[in-house]
């Protein structure tokens, strides 16, 4: 019975994102955890809950049926458990937060600076650099990070996806060869970040189609802000975070290159020591970040 329980909260979360990926980001747990855990919902039930293929699930009929039972053991759990957190959060005076230096001008940094606002006698420091710190040599209690985490004893919750584009000024286009494949961008200058990877996945937004490709920088930086500067002075490609691009958008100073393919969009967690208590405040922070980037979802 209690597995069960179990097996429905996660059924829900996975309806609620479309994905068992996304469902299994959202509740911290593996994608193969939540794929078996819902395999084993199926076989106890004698049914299939989700048609599925390679781009896409939806709900079959007994998954449709289903769906408001298992969302209400979900939504009982989940601010069950909120409520608690919050009658029992652990008076920390001091509250360690590392962030994404490109994140200072976001919504995350509004929800986090309200958040800590509300609790009197409490001290945040706060660490903003794009380089990613080491939690247990900086003390550090939260830190938000950006695309793939390696394996490790911290605990993470998956946030929000951070959708980004390859852009460079018209004047620095008009000085290369015609673009008109992803592969034309191997042999570019390109901005990079330390911190990441010089590797690009684009998907055609029509086709469908994947292109994998790899370059090497000509000059590194370890700010994305930084990057995107230097892009701004035809230094070469970069690809910041959409939502720093759209003033620049509207007034041509950038543009897109190859408008019609897509940057896969990098994952946003908060990662913790795994032995920070369950009622402590910086706990309570990392519900309310959650929360807010994902309450909106259907």
């Amino acid at each position: 019975m209690i597995e069960d329980i179990r097996y429905l909260i996660i059924f829900a979360k996975i309806a609620e994102f479309g994905s068992i990926s996304k469902g299994a980001k959202a509740l911290g747990l593996s994608t193969t955890t939540v794929s078996m855990h819902l395999a084993k919902l199926e076989k106890n039930l004698e049914c299939a809950l989700f048609y599925r293929n390679t781009r896409k699930m939806t709900l079959t009929h007994d998954g449709q049926k289903l769906l408001d039972t298992a969302k209400i053991m979900l939504e009982t759990y989940e601010s069950g458990l909120s409520d608690f957190k919050q009658r029992s959060i652990i008076r920390k005076t001091q509250l360690h937060i590392s962030i994404p230096a490109v994140f200072i001008h976001s919504d995350l940094m509004r929800c986090i600076t309200t958040f800590c606002e509300a609790y009197q006698g409490l001290t945040v420091h706060l660490t903003c650099d794009d380089s990613r710190t080491d939690l247990i040599a900086e003390n550090v209690d939260i830190a938000i990070r950006i695309g793939e985490l390696p394996d490790s004893s911290f605990k993470a919750r998956y946030l929000f996806p951070l959708a980004r584009s390859i852009v460079a000024t018209p004047d620095f286009l008009k000085q290369q060869q015609p673009i008109t494949h992803p592969k034309d961008l191997i042999n570019m200058k390109w901005i990079g970040l330390s911190m990441r990877k010089n590797k690009r996945i684009l998907r055609h937004q029509h086709t469908g189609e994947e292109v994998e490709i790899s370059y090497q920088p000509h000059i590194y930086v370890n700010n994305v802000e930084a990057a995107y500067h230097l892009a701004k002075l035809n230094v070469g490609l970069a690809a910041p975070p959409d939502e720093l691009i759209q003033a620049d958008l509207a007034q041509q100073n950038i543009v897109k290159v190859l408008p019609n393919w897509t940057l896969e969009p990098l994952s946003v967690y908060a990662v913790w020591p795994a032995n920070i208590p369950v009622n402590s405040i910086a706990h309570a922070l990392i519900e309310r970040l959650y929360q807010s980037f994902n309450s909106k979802r259907v």
